[in-house]
């Protein structure tokens, strides 16, 4: 809320008068939540670097609970959204953490373990990768290079959502994703890269991720979802995956 100097009371009234955004809240909030989750018991296995891709304007860093670990945060994210972010951080007079690196990286051209590296990224060493909102809206080829790069990491682990086919959706989260592409397209951006879950599982185990956890957005809302009132979204084809290397 400060970063974007948003109004508690403004963001309320449009969360009420659109009931049906609130699929998207559960669903962004739960991502973040599960991958924390597992970041943390990551860190107490003794991972102490956390890269958190298309970083956008992620928060975690300025809430790490793990200061005392001496844990790195590597921020990856395109040039222009990076700067922006850092912008607004510097204009709401938040102070960066020792622990935070940004790295800037177009994962459609740059090499990311390259950047990564030059940022002071031990490549002997684990790590856990949060990628978060990120992989509907890159290309097959590009998450590929991303995933087999994750992959030459050892006892590396990430956690990232994707979407289904639209065939996938009830007829009324259809009709509104098709409203939001048509949004995004005007934008420039657009969503690339849809899966079954099948397809991403047999994806992961060719980049030898083998404990795979395929969490749809039934076992969201069943998890996390009590608390949202009036929720009745039919199917939606949003999953969270957690995968181990």
């Amino acid at each position: 809320m400060k970063i974007l100097r948003e109004d508690e009371k403004d963001v309320l009234q449009f969360a009420n008068a659109h009931p049906l955004a609130s699929i998207g809240r559960l669903f962004t909030t739960a991502r973040s939540r599960i991958a924390e989750d597992a970041l943390s018991r990551a860190v107490e296995r003794g991972v102490r670097q956390i890269v958190i891709l298309g970083a956008g304007l992620d928060t975690f860093a300025l809430r790490n609970p793990h200061g005392a670990q001496q844990i790195r945060i590597y921020e990856v994210d395109h040039p222009a959204t990076q700067a922006w972010k850092r912008l607004r951080l510097a204009e709401a007079q938040i102070a960066l953490p020792s622990w935070l690196i940004f790295v800037p990286v177009d994962f459609e051209r740059d090499d990311v373990g390259e950047k990564l590296v030059a940022a002071g990224f031990q490549q002997n060493s684990p790590a856990f990768f949060s990628w978060l909102g990120v992989v509907p809206y890159l290309t097959q080829d590009a998450i590929g290079r991303t995933l087999d790069y994750m992959s030459s990491i050892r006892n590396s682990e990430v956690v990232f959502d994707y979407m289904e086919p639209p065939e996938a959706f009830s007829e009324e989260l259809r009709r509104i994703e098709k409203e939001r592409s048509e949004q995004l397209e005007k934008i420039g951006e657009r969503m690339d890269s849809r899966f079954d879950p099948a397809a991403i599982a047999a994806m992961l185990r060719s980049h030898a991720f083998c404990a795979i956890e395929d969490i749809s957005f039934q076992e969201i809302l069943s998890r996390f979802g009590h608390a949202v009132q009036g929720l009745a979204p039919g199917h939606a084809g949003v999953h969270v995956v957690h995968a181990q290397h």
